[in-house]
C-alpha cells in the first residue's frame, strides 16, 4: 500500500517500451497444426531453463524478468541476477507474473506511477535471429500477436500491443499488419536490421501499407534479421582479467544498427516518398541523434560524391528535417539527451521504462526521471513521459486522466 500511495504523488505517466514475457505454452498452444512441431520451447540446457527455437538454446526464460534485481544489494540480490546460479532458474520461479498477467502487469506499473503503456514482446524478437525458416517464423509471429492481442485487450484504454512482422515476405508482412490493425494493434515492431537494406526498393509497398493504415513502425533493440547463427554470452572473457565484462557489441552494436536503418531510409528517400510513414527507435536511447543528423545534413549538402548528381528530395528539405517529422525516439536513461533535446524536437521524445527487464527504471521510475529532467519544464517534462506517447500511439489521454482520476493517480 506504501508504494501505491508514493506513487500517487506524482503525475501519471504512459510508457512507450514496455514488454511482456511469453508464457511457457503460448507457441505450441497458438501454432497452426503444419508449424506446431517447430513451436519454440522451454527446455533445461545444462541445468538452466532456455528457451529453444530451431533446435538451438536462446536465451534462459528468466533473463526478460529482472526488474529492480540491479537496485538491490549484491549479497541479497535475487538468485536469477547472479551469472553464477542461473543453474536451477526456471520460469515458475523466476519471472515476474506481471509479464504475462494483464491485472498484474497494471499493478506493478501503477505502483511506480506509470499508468499505462505500450507493449513489446521479450524473447519473441530474438527469434528473428533464431529461427531461418519464413513459414516458421511466420507462424510464430502470428501466434505471438494473437496472444499479446488478447493481453492487451484486458484494458485497451491503458495497454497498446506491438505486434510483429516478418519481412522475408512482403505480402505476407502487409496481411498480417493489416489483420492485427483491424484487432487494435498500435504499431508493428520490424527488424531494426532485415536480411535486405532498407533503401531497398521491396520494401516500398511495406510503406505505403503503413502509410495507408496510419500503422507506426518500431524498430526494437536485438530485433535484427540475420543469417548469422545466433549465440548467447554472458559477456567478454579474458584469462588475464578477472571475471568477464561488458563486451563491445554490447556497447555500441544497438544505437549502430538504428543509425545505419536511419542513414538507408532517409538519404534514399524513404520519408520524402511516404511523407505519412511514422518510424520510431525504441530503446537505442537518443542523445547520439544530433549529431547523427548533422552528419547526415553534411553530407547531402557537401558530398561531392553524391551532392551535385546525387538523388536530391523533392522539396529542398534536409535530412534532418524528415527525421524531425517522421521519426520518434524512445529514451529510458539519456541524461545528456535533456541537453540536446531541441535540436531532435521535444516533440519527438519519449520515455518508456523497459518493465519488467533488467534495465528498467522499475521500480524506480520518479526518482531516475527526477534526476534526468534537472532543469527540464514541467511542460516539456509531461510531453516526454506522457503526451507525445499518447498522440503517437493514439491513447485516449483526457479518457485516461478520467480513469487515473479515480485511482488517485
Amino acid at each position: 500500500m506504501s508504494q501505491v500511495v508514493e506513487a500517487a504523488r506524482v503525475p501519471w505517466r504512459i510508457s512507450s517500451d514496455t514488454h511482456v514475457v511469453e508464457p511457457p505454452d503460448l507457441f505450441a498452444s497458438r501454432m497452426s497444426a503444419r508449424y506446431r512441431e517447430y513451436a519454440p520451447r522451454l527446455e533445461f540446457v545444462d541445468g538452466v531453463e532456455m528457451w529453444v527455437a530451431d533446435e538451438k538454446p536462446g536465451l534462459p526464460a528468466f533473463v526478460a524478468s529482472r526488474a529492480g534485481d540491479r537496485f538491490e544489494p549484491a549479497e541479497s540480490r535475487p538468485r536469477r541476477a547472479m551469472p553464477s546460479t542461473y543453474s536451477g532458474a526456471t520460469f515458475a520461479d523466476d519471472v515476474r507474473p506481471g509479464g504475462y498477467d494483464p491485472d498484474i502487469w497494471l499493478k506493478d506499473n501503477y505502483t511506480d506511477g506509470v499508468f499505462g503503456g505500450v507493449v513489446f514482446a521479450s524473447l519473441t524478437m530474438i527469434f528473428y535471429r533464431m529461427v531461418p525458416q519464413t513459414e516458421v517464423l511466420n507462424d510464430i509471429l502470428r501466434a505471438y500477436n494473437d496472444w499479446v492481442l488478447d493481453f492487451c485487450a484486458y484494458d485497451p484504454d491503458r495497454i497498446k500491443p506491438m505486434t510483429m512482422l516478418n519481412l522475408d515476405d512482403i505480402d505476407w508482412a502487409i496481411t498480417e499488419m493489416t489483420r492485427t490493425r483491424g484487432r487494435g494493434s498500435a504499431g508493428a515492431i520490424v527488424p531494426v536490421r532485415d536480411l535486405h537494406s532498407y533503401d531497398s526498393e521491396r520494401y516500398e509497398r511495406l510503406w505505403s501499407a503503413a502509410e495507408d493504415l496510419g500503422l507506426p513502425l518500431a524498430m526494437h533493440v536485438a530485433t535484427e534479421r540475420t543469417n548469422q547463427p545466433f549465440h548467447f554470452t554472458h559477456g567478454g572473457r579474458q584469462p588475464h582479467i578477472a571475471g568477464q565484462y561488458t563486451p563491445p557489441e554490447m556497447l555500441n552494436v544497438p544505437d549502430m544498427a538504428m543509425r545505419t536503418t536511419l542513414a538507408e531510409m532517409t538519404m534514399s528517400g524513404v520519408f520524402a516518398r511516404h511523407p505519412q510513414l511514422k518510424l520510431v527507435s525504441v530503446e537505442h536511447e537518443a542523445s547520439w541523434l544530433p549529431y547523427f543528423m548533422e552528419r547526415m545534413d553534411w553530407h547531402y549538402q557537401y558530398n561531392l560524391r553524391t551532392s551535385d548528381h546525387g538523388y536530391r528530395y523533392p522539396d529542398g528539405a534536409l535530412p534532418s528535417d524528415y527525421i524531425r517529422r517522421n521519426v520518434m525516439m524512445s529514451f529510458t536513461e539519456d541524461t545528456p539527451l535533456m541537453r540536446l533535446r531541441d535540436l531532435i524536437g521535444v516533440d519527438r521524445l519519449m520515455w518508456g521504462s523497459d518493465y519488467p527487464h533488467a534495465e528498467s527504471t522499475f521500480p524506480r521510475s520518479e526518482a531516475l526521471l527526477a534526476a534526468t529532467f534537472t532543469d527540464v519544464p514541467g511542460e516539456e517534462q509531461a510531453l516526454m513521459v506522457r503526451g507525445n506517447c499518447a498522440r503517437f500511439y493514439g491513447f485516449d489521454a483526457a479518457a485516461m486522466e478520467k480513469k487515473a482520476a479515480t485511482l488517485g493517480a
